[in-house]
């Protein structure tokens, strides 16, 4: 045999003992947590409950409902349920995969994997601040709640009641009906009926909660005064959220085994107890029976795509944080698809008893149409979930506590994934300031709170659902859109699905690779465009209209938050230019490889090994060929390839 042939057997021996050998080696150690200076979940179950918390949240409870509400029930419903498989599951998926693969927060995390669309990471961290001071005003009103509940034990509940401060415009559901029910403007002889336009539970909601401002938004800058008994709920709020984000992921992820699986046992009483009212089918028919006619509306279909955005938590960054906190080769894939399954579930539960309370109210009002019962907007929920406890349930006291607590949890749930996103993009840029993280965390907590303020004024609400509907609803359609473009389309479809099968040992399915380079882009491109060309102004509750300089706020705060993707982008796209090097500008930084150092040993040895098959490969082929030469020249030839080797 020739010195290569001997050379190239011993090699590839070689090569295979130690193939194996490291294959049952890492089988074994990138199993065990890389514990570096941002922590590690617990356990496997605390993932699993800290993302069913960050996305069974608040956005299911109250978002969910008014959004099938104002869009036509069923014809909301199949939308969503179709985009939830082909758009958000995926996403979901890529977005936690990224964040295990990764070790990093999100700033970092896109910084390195395309750094083309590094302004990604810096976009979403503003985003999440943002949002978690919409999360915190929705913790405010359960609060509120909480504390009247607490208030008002031994007496009626305040919203089951027209109390005596209570103007003219209130009245009691199955006491009185409104004469709006007759097509009259005042009672009559032979009818008997009130003038008042609203509920008990509406009025308190309004009047008690918000202090509302019926007229809107009208002069610039003008919010009315501060209502103080919600800034000081608002202020609770962000007092708990500081203590419970103190001591890190590690205290975050066993306050979760509290606050992610209590909702659900007060979700599935006040289910059953919403079916059993009088008329409660009348709502379900609304929300399980499609008017097929709405289906043909691009925005309902809009609608339904940024809710399970919302609802997912996809965008956001948060996904990517806690996805960072798992141990490298955490089977991630089957966690999305519980996940998935759960949140689908909670906001199908939470529907559910809302028209169950709807088609109750209808039947005792005697209306037909669900829609006449209660205005539509973001306070459906505070509205129609008071109702029924106080109507139904004994005990109501208890259960309107019970409920709130509930409400309370699901907001601070979500309150950790966005706030553990901003965090850890700030230790991850400055390491040095996790040695004064107290500081850093009630830092964070006060000027988010200082945030929050304009939400608690006579106008607060209207600016409240502004920011829902271009911030939290166009902005999660945005951010989900140009993160699949970052990630399947500059750094690539089978970089990154090589990265996952690295990770897990699972190849993604030709269903997810489709939908991540095909499918979810396109959809969501589409339902964009198709948006902006039938765009319609949003009204609050369906009644109340904004001026244009409020409109310009809202379009502008989606505009300003994705703007350094924007700059980022072009700062390095001319750099790249100008150096003359305009092709690397899609590929990854040089550092970006697995957070693990175990894992990524094992991936630039593998990468090593592939080398060396590679350079015997072309070496026997060279051998085979220099064969029939003369002997000079194939001893010469030997010679070379053995110095190489």
């Amino acid at each position: 045999m020739s010195t290569v042939g001997r050379l190239s057997n011993s090699s590839n021996n070689n090569i295979k003992k130690y193939t194996a050998s490291r294959r049952r080696k890492t089988r074994d150690h990138d199993s065990i947590s890389y514990q570096h200076d941002s922590g590690h979940w617990g356990s496997r179950v605390e993932f699993l409950l800290a993302c069913l918390g960050y996305s069974v949240g608040v956005g299911n409870l109250w978002r969910f409902p008014y959004l099938a509400y104002e869009n036509g029930g069923a014809a909301f419903l199949i939308p969503y349920l179709l985009l939830l498989v082909v758009v958000g599951r995926p996403l979901y998926l890529m977005e936690v995969a990224l964040g295990q693969y990764s070790q990093l927060g999100p700033l970092h995390t896109w910084k390195r994997v395309t750094p083309l669309m590094a302004g990604l990471g810096y976009s979403q961290v503003v985003r999440a601040a943002l949002s978690s001071t919409a999360y915190m005003i929705i913790i405010s009103y359960s609060i509120h709640y909480l504390f009247s509940s607490l208030a008002y034990i031994g007496q009626t509940l305040p919203w089951s009641t027209c109390n005596d401060v209570a103007t003219a415009d209130c009245y009691v559901v199955g006491e009185e009906v409104p004469c709006s029910r007759y097509n009259l403007s005042q009672p009559t002889d032979a009818i008997h009926c009130t003038t008042a336009q609203q509920s008990s539970a509406a009025h308190y909601w309004r009047v008690d909660v918000l202090n509302l401002d019926p007229e809107g938004m009208t002069v610039f800058g003008d919010m009315g005064s501060v209502h103080l008994p919600l800034l000081l709920c608002l202020a609770v709020g962000w007092v708990i959220t500081c203590l419970c984000l103190l001591y890190g992921i590690q205290s975050s992820g066993k306050v979760v085994y509290i606050t992610a699986t209590f909702p659900f046992l007060i979700l599935v009483v006040l289910t059953v107890a919403g079916l059993q009212l009088p008329g409660a089918m009348k709502g379900l028919h609304f929300l399980f029976v499609p008017e097929w006619s709405k289906l043909l509306e691009v925005n309902v279909w809009r609608k339904a795509v940024e809710q399970v955005l919302y609802s997912l938590s996809v965008g956001s960054g948060g996904l990517i944080t806690f996805g960072s906190y798992n141990d490298f080769n955490t089977k991630v894939h089957i966690d999305v698809m519980i996940l998935a399954g759960l949140d689908l579930l909670a906001s199908m539960m939470c529907a559910v008893t809302i028209f169950s309370v709807l088609g109750a109210m209808a039947e005792e009002l005697g209306y037909s149409d669900i829609t006449q019962v209660v205005a539509s907007g973001p306070g459906l929920a505070f509205i129609a979930y008071p109702e029924a406890i106080s109507r139904t349930l004994p005990l109501p006291h208890l259960w309107s506590f019970l409920f709130f607590l509930m409400v309370f949890t699901l907001g601070l749930d979500s309150m950790f994934g966005s706030l553990e996103s901003v965090l850890t993009t700030i230790f991850d840029e400055y390491p040095r300031t996790r040695r004064h993280k107290p500081v850093i965390v009630a830092t964070l907590c006060g000027v988010l709170f200082c945030f929050g303020i304009p939400y608690c004024t006579e106008k607060g609400q209207y600016l409240f659902y502004l920011m829902d509907v271009f911030n939290s609803g166009v902005g999660s359609l945005l951010f989900a859109l140009l993160s699949c473009i970052a990630l399947h389309w500059v750094y690539g479809l089978n970089r990154f699905c090589s990265d996952v099968q690295f990770m897990l040992g699972y190849s993604p399915s030709w269903f997810l690779k489709a939908t991540w380079g095909v499918v979810i882009p396109v959809t969501l491109l589409v339902l964009f465009i198709g948006s902006l060309l039938r765009w319609e102004w949003p009204l609050y509750a369906g009644v109340v209209s904004y001026p244009s300089w409020a409109y310009t706020i809202g379009g502008a705060a989606p505009i300003i938050v994705i703007a350094p993707v924007v700059v980022l982008f072009l700062l390095h796209f001319m750099d790249k230019l100008w150096i003359g090097r305009w092709r690397d500008m899609f590929l990854p930084s040089s550092d970006w490889a697995p957070g693990c150092p175990v894992a990524r040993q094992r991936l630039f040895e593998q990468r090593r090994l592939a080398r060396e098959r590679q350079q015997q490969q072309h070496m026997t082929t060279t051998s085979s060929s220099s064969k029939g030469g003369d002997t000079g020249a194939g001893a010469a030839n030997m010679a070379f390839e053995s110095t190489v080797l």
